[in-house]
């Protein structure tokens, strides 16, 4: 099963790509203009970065968690897709198995 070929681009990563492009941009202005204005390595440059580095964090773990929900809508069409052909098949063993005993009961 290939699911790139299932899989769509949708409104909320489009969202997601532009607010993570705008945070990384943002942050990295933010951080410049404060070490601008004090270049040494402060504990407010250092809260700056590792709020900034959590933040890119968040917004991968949010595509990586959309993605992973598509997937698994995929997965799980799928998944019903062959439950419902092996039901089918089983039907079908059922019905020649009370055939094949039809036939035996009538020839005793």
């Amino acid at each position: 099963m290939k699911l790139s070929s299932y899989r769509k681009i949708n409104f909320f990563e489009i969202v997601l790509l532009i607010v993570g492009i705008g945070v990384g941009a943002v942050g990295l202005w933010v951080i410049g203009s404060q070490y601008r204005a004090d270049p040494t390595l402060s504990w407010e440059l250092f809260q700056t970065v590792i709020l900034w580095l959590s933040l890119i964090i968040l917004l991968i773990l949010a595509a990586t968690m959309e993605d992973v929900k598509e997937e698994l809508g995929i997965i799980i069409r799928e998944q019903v897709r062959e439950t419902k052909l092996l039901k089918d098949i089983s039907q079908r063993q059922l019905d020649e198995i009370r055939l094949l005993r039809a036939e035996l009961t009538k020839k005793k």
